[in-house]
């Protein structure tokens, strides 16, 4: 539940959101407090529409220290979700057999600014331990009449010692027309993730190809579910409705 929620600058209507689900409901919910945030697919819009994943990330605070008993109440998905939660997978095998979830152990969090590209990311608070950062980059580039977009998101962790690693990490290539808007190709790298059977969920980009950018996300949350799917991802993909915007140069 949303409990307090502010941004600089401020927007009319956010106090609607204090009270809504956190998860589920709340992109609805965002869509009728402020239409025109949603419309213009503006930079407010996209922070907004990143708190269920944000959310949904938190839990892994839980998981990726010394293991715990169970899951913690609310936070475990119903089985095959998506590729991760899949019944027959290594995580809800280890739960049956355990009752505890699976330790988590991610690789080291290598830097993502880049010495060369001096504004590629804006400053960012220091991570104290116990915190979880979710860290999301998409670049367009325009060469004749297509779009190049190089994207990708980190979720993160920060431990008792200091050490950020990476939970989930995927890059996602795409290569859209500039008229029509029609997404053309996109490959996306599945780069870290917690369970061997998630990166099986890459090969669901591929059933976007030849649809608009602008409307992707509605097709992304009618069709893509279940263990071909997942959630993290899906938030990557519905993001590329933010080509033609940032194209636009707005």
């Amino acid at each position: 539940m949303i409990g307090a929620l502010r941004t600089r600058p401020g927007l009319p209507g956010l106090t609607r959101l204090v009270g809504v689900p956190a998860l589920s409901g709340f992109r609805a919910a965002v869509g009728e407090a402020l239409p025109g945030e949603v419309g213009a697919r503006t930079l407010a819009h996209a922070l907004l529409d990143d708190i269920p994943g944000a959310v949904v990330i938190s839990g892994y605070a839980w998981v990726v220290g010394p293991p715990v008993e169970a899951p913690p109440p609310g936070r475990t998905p119903p089985a095959d979700v998506c590729s991760g939660w899949r019944s027959d997978g290594t995580m809800m095998l280890a739960i049956a057999r355990s009752g505890a979830m699976p330790r988590l152990s991610g690789p080291a969090a290598p830097p993502l600014a880049d010495a060369v590209d001096s504004v590629g990311w804006h400053a960012m608070p220091p991570l104290t331990p116990g915190d979880m950062r979710r860290c999301r980059l998409m670049d367009v580039t325009r060469g004749g009449d297509i779009l190049r977009v190089e994207a990708m998101f980190r979720d993160s962790y920060m431990d008792a010692d200091g050490d950020e690693s990476v939970v989930h990490e995927y890059g996602l290539s795409a290569v859209v027309s500039a008229g029509r808007l029609q997404l053309l190709a996109v490959r996306v790298e599945p780069r870290v993730l917690p369970w061997q059977e998630c990166p099986m969920a890459a090969a669901s980009a591929a059933a976007l190809v030849g649809r608009q950018v602008g409307t992707l996300g509605q097709h992304i949350r009618g069709a893509f579910s279940g263990t071909s799917s997942c959630t993290h991802l899906n938030d990557l993909l519905r993001s590329l409705d933010d080509v033609p915007v940032l194209a636009a140069g707005r």
